[in-house]
């Protein structure tokens, strides 16, 4: 596909900034490929997005349907976010200019990771095995399916409206980041590294089973769960770039039987229970539609209804609520929050054993009262920065052990690809 055929709308990175939003743990279905593009699936179609300082570029694949245009829902009378919640924000000067991460950290790993793939090569003779290329310089190849953004000017709108939609870009991030920052000086702070996250407006079904697939888990293993339901139980959607891509299951699709035995089986552990549970529960006593109508009721009510689910608590309840609910007051809770809590906010907590569910609430009131309608996307920068600085500590420890393994006969080989696969995985995070 050509250049020209990319379809792009104006957006400054400080409104909105791909490469944190789509992989700090709001959606599990985007990857980026070795040419910079994003790839994943929403509102039924697969798409392709990139960057630049100031536009958003995309491509849209698969065929047209209505159940895609419905399931969008672009006017959704719930959906009143934007400068009318804006008006009773402090307005403050301008933040910082944005601090973007060193390159040191990419430089080094670079080196090392090349000085490994040295060693490893005078290495193979002796160990009588190929080992893995660390990267790849081949350009990703472009699928024959058509996209579909080729068709009209309707169509064209129709898809801008979507991304609009599900990136809520109707709300003023900027003015937002101003107003956290007059109240809150530990958000000052911290703001000036993380710009442009936003809170993803995503299909609640395909949310709410998402995050009952995020309980004690990780991003990498929740995603390639994510990614098990829809291979199984979604509608095959487009091939592209050697990747066939599906939608996200209906909810009477995770009703089928056997369900629960079948998720066992590909490694979804106690989460295979709660999926085919909920699903069911739905099914028989709600309708596929209940999810969506709990936009139109207030937070507190559509957070009670969600915690009536089999296995679903107050972390999953309020992850849908903020996430697709747009209930933006919305502040889930989980480790990474009661830490940042306990060391820069409600010190008085520490002595706290373990967050129970009246330290929840107190915790979710406190950041609703300092960073008022918008609580919960606030959460998300804070949220994010403490991610960041996680996997960095991770990619630092990796860097070492390559370095040990640079000093020594690499003799153990799956030692070595999994080093260079943390490598791989946190070095696209920290660029």
């Amino acid at each position: 596909m050509s250049s020209a055929n990319w379809k792009q709308f104006p957006c400054n990175k400080l409104e909105l900034c791909l490469d944190t939003v789509l992989v700090c743990g709001q959606s599990f279905r985007w990857r980026k490929n070795s040419s910079g593009e994003w790839l994943g699936v929403m509102a039924g179609y697969v798409w392709r997005l990139k960057q630049s300082d100031d536009r958003i570029l995309y491509q849209v694949y698969g065929k047209h349907n209505t159940a895609a245009r419905e399931s969008a829902d672009i006017n959704d009378k719930s959906f009143k976010l934007g400068q009318s919640n804006l008006n009773t924000l402090y307005e403050n000067e301008a933040l910082k200019d944005p601090k973007i991460v060193k390159n040191e950290v990419k430089q080094l790993a670079q080196t090392t990771i090349k000085g490994a793939k040295t060693k490893a090569s005078t290495k193979r003779s002796n160990a009588k095995c190929k080992l893995p290329q660390v990267d790849s310089t081949s350009s990703h190849t472009i699928d024959s399916s058509p996209a579909v953004n080729d068709v009209s000017l309707s169509d064209d709108d129709h898809f801008s409206s979507l991304l609009h939609n599900y990136f809520q870009l109707g709300v003023d991030l900027r003015q937002l980041y101003k107003s956290w920052a007059s109240k809150d000086p530990y958000f000052n702070q911290v703001a000036s590294n993380f710009y442009g996250i936003r809170i993803l407006r995503q299909d609640p079904v395909e949310n709410l089973f998402s995050f009952v697939c995020s309980s004690n888990n990780n991003i990498s293993r929740i995603s390639s769960m994510v990614e098990n339901l829809c291979t199984n139980y979604g509608e095959f959607i487009t091939r592209l770039d050697e990747t066939d891509y599906f939608t996200f299951p209906s909810i009477s699709a995770l009703c089928k039987e056997n369900i629960e035995t079948h998720l066992r089986q590909l490694g979804f552990g106690y989460r295979a229970k709660f999926i085919a549970r909920i699903a069911r529960e739905i099914t028989e006593n709600k309708s596929e539609n209940w999810l969506r109508s709990l936009r139109d009721r207030p937070y507190s009510e559509a957070k009670s209804e969600l915690l009536n689910l089999y296995g679903v608590g107050a972390k999953v309840a309020d992850c849908v609520c903020l996430m697709s609910l747009d209930k933006t007051e919305a502040v889930p809770v989980d480790t990474h929050v009661w830490q940042i809590t306990l060391k820069h906010y409600l010190t008085k907590l520490q002595s706290a054993k373990s967050l129970t569910d009246k330290l929840y609430n107190e915790i979710g009131d406190f950041y609703r009262s300092l960073w008022g309608p918008y609580a919960g996307w606030a959460h998300s920068v804070l949220f994010t920065a403490d991610l960041r600085h996680n996997k960095r500590k991770e990619l630092n420890t990796s860097l070492m052990m390559i370095n040990i393994c640079q000093e020594m006969t690499i003799r153990n080989v799956s030692l070595y690809v999994t080093l260079v696969s943390i490598y791989q995985q946190h070095l696209p995070w920290m660029s």
